[in-house]
C-alpha cells in the first residue's frame, strides 16, 4: 500500500529513489513498471508518471487487454499504454533509472513529489503537484460525494 507524499530530487543520472515508507510493499528484486499518465479535470491539466509493482501492473494489463478485445478504441488505448510503459529494475540502493522519454513527456524537473495512490506511486513535477494539491484541498468536500454516497 502506497500512501503519503515525499519531496525528492532526481539525481544527475535521472534516478529516482523509492521512499523508505514504500519499500515494505516491494522487494529489492522487483521490476517496477513505469508509465506516463495525463490528468485533465476542470482547471487541472498535467502529465505525471505512475510506478506499479509487478503484480498490480499485471492485473491492470490483463484488465486492459480484455477491454481491448471489445472495441477498436479500447485496442488503441491499450496499445498506447503498453507503448508508454517501461520496466525498470530497482538497484541495491532502492533507485530506478527513469527513461529519459518519460521524464521529458511528464515534464519532470529536478524537484519532484512522489505520491502514494493506493496500489501505485505517482511522480509529479513539484510545481504541478503543488497546483493539483491546492485544488484537491479546496475541492475535497465536493469530490468526497463521489466516494461516499449518502444512504
Amino acid at each position: 500500500m502506497f500512501v503519503g507524499q515525499y519531496n525528492f530530487t532526481l539525481d544527475i543520472k535521472k534516478r529516482l529513489v523509492i521512499p523508505a515508507k514504500f519499500r515494505d510493499s516491494l522487494t529489492e528484486e522487483s521490476n517496477l513498471f513505469v508509465t506516463l499518465n495525463n490528468v485533465e479535470y476542470q482547471n487541472i491539466s498535467a502529465r505525471y508518471i505512475s510506478i506499479y509493482p509487478p503484480a498490480v501492473w499485471q492485473k491492470n494489463l490483463e484488465w486492459l487487454g480484455e477491454r481491448a478485445k471489445e472495441t477498436q478504441e479500447a485496442s488503441w488505448y491499450f496499445r498506447k499504454i503498453a507503448a508508454d510503459t517501461e520496466m525498470c529494475k530497482l538497484d541495491t540502493q532502492w533507485r530506478i533509472l527513469v527513461p529519459e522519454r518519460l521524464i521529458k513527456s511528464a515534464e519532470l524537473k529536478r524537484e519532484i513529489m512522489i505520491v502514494g495512490n493506493g496500489d501505485r506511486m505517482e511522480v509529479w513535477e513539484m510545481e504541478k503537484w503543488n497546483m493539483a494539491s491546492a485544488w484537491m484541498n479546496k475541492e475535497a468536500p465536493q469530490l468526497e460525494k463521489y466516494i461516499y454516497k449518502p444512504k
